[in-house]
């Protein structure tokens, strides 16, 4: 009877053919497998091969998730501090906030790497796509038109071909998926007083110029975008948009006078420092409370209580988060401490009575500095949802 050698054990690392398909598959096969990956696990996808790094951070992958519905919220908040030299990034996902301010506690912001140098003051802020655009600003108290872009896919940096003018403190917001920045120049009267960006060709283009404007028009404070048009709210509270649709620019009636805005399923939320949470349906409208928030009151104390309470937290930034809003503040602790919470509640119409009702769902905080010999004056410059 003859016998037979045993068979050497396979030195090959065997992998599961649905998460790590072959690479002899084509690319749309392997792509399609890829992005139902959940995206905490993209970076150990990334790790496997060279060609599985290429594919996770492809335009492709992202487009393929986003038709299966596999791409996920997250939000990214950027501050700055006086005692850091660079900005500072964070970002949360659903998983990681507390559901309790009682269970909130420091580090529920993730920190991801921050450009390497100081992002110019008074820049302005877009996400689109998979990320993040830094638009002008002061460097050195001179105006830039520089533009940079946080990829969120990979949490890197990058530079994005410049505008065609410096400016700070400009009016930016996307229609369309393209950017359209106005304002904000040294000269208002400068023939790029407004331009458009157009990522898919990278390229900046000139708009038609804004005939009435003036001095007043050119420090923006806040930026919105509603019924696909650009509305700035200037820094003296004269309100005027531009409608890419018909190339055309516009005033509004009213003045804002309200101190943050963000648009969420075309209706228009305010909210002022204090905490005071108020909606509208157009700007023709009456500022409406959004109701059952009185516990988000609470922790914001009036301008009498202030002096003698144990914390100050002001209202810093107000954003969306997929349908839910964010209210972002910075709290100062006996002038010891800073720390930034980001409140996420959630929004009910109630049609029969013309009402919004409001619920905290969640509060993340991460502590930003500390200060025994005085207050350190900290900002939330961003605070931005990205599809990933």
């Amino acid at each position: 009877m003859s016998t037979s050698a045993p068979e050497e054990p396979s030195t090959k690392e065997e992998t599961s053919p649905l998460l790590f398909p072959s690479s002899s598959l084509p690319d749309p096969v392997t792509l399609s497998c890829l992005a139902r990956v959940p995206r905490l696990d993209h970076l150990a996808l990334s790790l496997v091969s060279k060609r599985y790094r290429s594919l996770v951070v492809s335009p492709e992958f992202y487009k393929i998730r986003s038709l299966l519905g596999r791409t996920e919220e997250c939000l990214y908040v950027c501050l700055s501090t006086k005692t850091y030299p660079t900005s500072r990034w964070f970002i949360i996902r659903r998983e990681n906030t507390k559901t309790t301010l009682e269970n909130a506690a420091a580090g529920d912001l993730i920190p991801i790497p921050s450009f390497p140098s100081q992002l110019p003051e008074l820049s302005s802020f877009v996400a689109l796509d998979w990320g993040i655009y830094v638009i002008g600003g002061f460097i050195n108290d001179n105006r830039t038109s520089h533009v940079l872009f946080l990829d969120c896919r990979t949490n890197t940096w990058r530079h994005a071909p410049s505008m065609g003018v410096a400016r700070a403190s400009a009016a930016a917001g996307v229609v369309d998926g393209k950017i359209y920045v106005f304002g904000g120049c040294e000269d208002f009267d400068c023939s790029n007083w407004a331009e458009v960006f157009d990522p898919k060709i990278q390229t900046w283009d000139t708009l038609v110029p804004m005939r009435d404007r003036s001095e007043g028009d050119n420090l923006i404070r806040e930026t919105l975008v509603m019924e696909e048009k650009v509305y700035a709210v200037s820094l003296w509270d004269g309100s005027f948009y531009y409608s890419p649709r018909d190339g055309k620019w516009g005033r509004k009636k009213n003045p804002e006078t309200q101190s943050y805005y963000c648009v969420i399923e075309k209706l228009l939320y305010s909210c002022d420092k204090f905490g005071n949470l108020v909606w509208r349906e157009s700007e023709d409208s009456e500022w409406k409370e959004v109701k059952g928030l009185k516990a988000l009151r609470l922790k914001f104390p009036n301008s009498a209580s202030v002096r003698s309470s144990v914390y100050e937290k002001c209202v810093s930034k107000l954003s969306n988060f997929g349908v839910n809003i964010v209210v972002s503040s910075v709290r100062a602790t006996w002038g010891v401490w800073w720390d930034v919470w980001c409140t996420e509640i959630s929004l009910e119409r109630r049609e029969e009575k013309g009402e919004i009702w409001g619920t905290i769902e969640s509060e993340a905080v991460t502590v930003v500095d500390h200060a025994p010999s005085g207050r350190v004056p900290v900002e939330v410059l961003c605070s931005a949802t990205v599809y990933v």
